[in-house]
């Protein structure tokens, strides 16, 4: 019999449905291998609307949490969790999350800033979890090309990436939150 991750969603608004929504295609294939049995949001009519949906899903209803650091001490063998908060607060919550020790699939950006990122990936190093970072474009053949090349030094060292659109007229680019000042912004990366 295949292990099953016991897994929270922290963040239940939007994003968090979206988790939720892939969780029960998983929940339909052969490969489910994931147990949702937390969700926890500041918002309790978001987390316990959540967990009626995931029960409506999934059979069994997760246990809602309004505050984090209880999750942590009290959601019952908790091992990974998905950080879809806002994006203001991915670098704090990932961080709490990692540094006790517990698995963590944070949505993008990491964090707003590089001193952000370099916490969440200090407490992934200091409480020895994995961490990974939601991005529908990694399996774009074009991107993995890019990676590779990255990868292998064929374009030399890297320094700076940036990835930028240019659109006529007023339209936003992809989703509004890019856009909102202390929110999120294009892409920004370093090296380590």
């Amino acid at each position: 019999m295949v292990e099953r991750v016991r897994l929270g969603i922290v963040g239940c608004g939007g994003m968090g449905r979206r988790h939720l929504a892939g969780l029960a295609e998983l929940a339909r294939s052969d490969h489910n291998n994931v147990d949702l049995v937390a969700a926890c949001d500041l918002n309790d009519a978001n987390a316990a609307a959540l967990a009626d949906e995931a029960e409506g899903l999934l059979g069994h209803r997760p246990t809602v949490f309004t505050d984090l650091e209880t999750m942590i001490e009290r959601a019952d063998g908790l091992e990974a969790a998905a950080c879809t908060t806002e994006t203001g607060t991915h670098h704090r919550v990932a961080a709490d999350l990692l540094s006790a020790g517990i698995h963590t699939l944070c949505e993008k950006p990491l964090a707003l800033t590089i001193r952000g990122c370099n916490l969440v990936l200090d407490a992934a190093a200091r409480g020895n979890a994995i961490l990974s970072v939601a991005e529908n474009f990694r399996r774009d053949p074009i991107n993995r090309l890019v990676r590779a090349l990255l990868d292998d030094g064929a374009i030399g060292e890297r320094q700076f990436m940036m990835e930028a659109a240019v659109r006529g007229r007023d339209t936003l680019f992809i989703t509004p939150w890019r856009h909102q000042k202390l929110r999120g912004a294009l892409t920004l990366s370093t090296s380590r």
